[in-house]
């Protein structure tokens, strides 16, 4: 059981004398590396339910990860570039750890450079195989305002599904509807019945119409409160232990911060679980502070924010994210506007507002500022924006 433990490096004697230092207080709570609270078992038993299936969720994108990277995108030139070391995983990760040019200890982990352009091609296509795996089902029906209806609609074009019904609301972004078009298009060459439809005027509207339509035999995905495509996005955490692994063997950061947008809370709830219990084990994280921030909209109707206006997290993924001791902050459309500008500027790519709101607080915030102690990641969630 422990060798599964982590999915990026093979089992050794730190890990043994890293599990060995799991115990249980007398008031019940069972005490980790990195947990300086303790866990109640209420808590603890969710959260390694979910970095199993992360685990599991890991094993299934091996199976597709070349056809999920941008084509453009040279991995191995990102991932080298600056001071960042060669990964010495068994399975390249999906997407890059790229060094700011600008800001030393700064580093993002390009989400934009998948296939569809943003981090939901992780949950879509392990929920669809999953599903496909253990129901024989083939008719899916998903919601989304954009970039999770590309993730399913990518992985329908690999498991070739009999049909996909995608539901948008009315305010989804232009330039996601002309990808989801060209998208559609091509699954219906390829066979595959797929079908856009527009319902109510919010990504919410949209969704509550969709669970009253589910048909029978539709295998509904859900973007953040379905646990399988929860597990995919957390598979970009694992990713992200091996190369911060990676980091901190040539550089002793006391501190690492990982800063993600939030919207129904998918990615971070995935990422954070799988980082945070993976560096249990990890001998690299042992003397290393690790925390997460979650930035989520101050207005549900920001213009830049489309990419995570959803108005509730998921009740479960806010239960994780407590548990793990992640706050939740807010950031305006200027926020994000001014983290977009420096990514620009930095390197050349324009992203989503969300990832732009990743990159703000690097920006304005002692508590947030790269240096030689503190390494700090941004997540970059996606880049469909004109």
């Amino acid at each position: 059981m422990l060798e599964s433990l982590n999915a990026y490096s093979k089992f050794d004697r730190h890990q043994v004398s890293a599990a060995a230092a799991v115990s249980i207080d007398e008031n019940g709570r069972i005490r980790l590396p990195g947990f300086p609270a303790g866990l109640s078992i209420q808590t603890y038993l969710p959260l390694v339910h979910l970095y199993a299936k992360v685990l599991e969720a890991s094993r299934i994108l091996d199976r597709y990860r070349d056809a999920l990277r941008l084509e453009e995108n040279d991995l191995q030139q990102a991932t080298l570039a600056g001071d960042a070391p060669v990964l010495e995983s068994s399975q390249a990760p999906l997407t890059a750890l790229r060094p700011s040019n600008r800001m030393p200890h700064l580093y993002y982990k390009r989400e934009d450079q998948t296939v569809t352009r943003a981090y939901k091609v992780r949950g879509a296509v392990v929920g669809m195989a999953k599903v496909m795996e253990s129901s024989n089902a083939d008719r899916f029906l998903a919601v989304s305002t954009g970039n999770h209806a590309l993730g399913v609609l990518k992985a329908a074009s690999l498991l070739s599904p009999k049909a996909v019904r995608l539901v948008v609301p009315a305010n989804t972004a232009s330039l996601k509807l002309e990808k989801l078009h060209q998208a559609i298009d091509g699954l219906n060459a390829q066979g595959v019945q797929a079908d856009l439809l527009f319902r109510g005027d919010t990504f919410d509207e949209a969704r509550n119409w969709a669970l009253n339509a589910q048909g029978p035999d539709e295998a509904y995905l859900d973007p953040y409160n379905d646990p399988w495509v929860v597990a995919g996005q957390g598979t970009l955490g694992l990713e992200l232990l091996a190369q911060i692994s990676e980091l901190l063997k040539h550089h002793p950061y006391e501190e690492v911060v990982v800063v993600s947008p939030v919207g129904g809370g998918g990615l971070l709830t995935g990422t954070a679980t799988a980082l945070k219990l993976g560096a249990v084990w990890g001998a690299a994280f042992r003397n290393v502070n690790l925390r997460f921030a979650g930035q989520r909209l101050d207005d549900f109707n920001s213009p830049l924010g489309d990419a995570i206006r959803v108005a509730h997290m998921a009740d479960n993924n806010r239960t994780l994210l407590d548990a793990l001791n992640v706050p939740l902050r807010e950031m305006s459309d200027v926020n994000m506007a001014e983290g977009m500008q420096f990514v620009q500027a930095d390197l050349g790519v324009k992203v989503e507002g969300a990832s732009g709101g990743a990159v703000y607080p690097v920006l304005a915030e002692a508590d947030f500022q790269p240096s030689e102690k503190r390494l700090v990641i941004s997540v970059l969630s996606g880049g469909n924006t004109v």
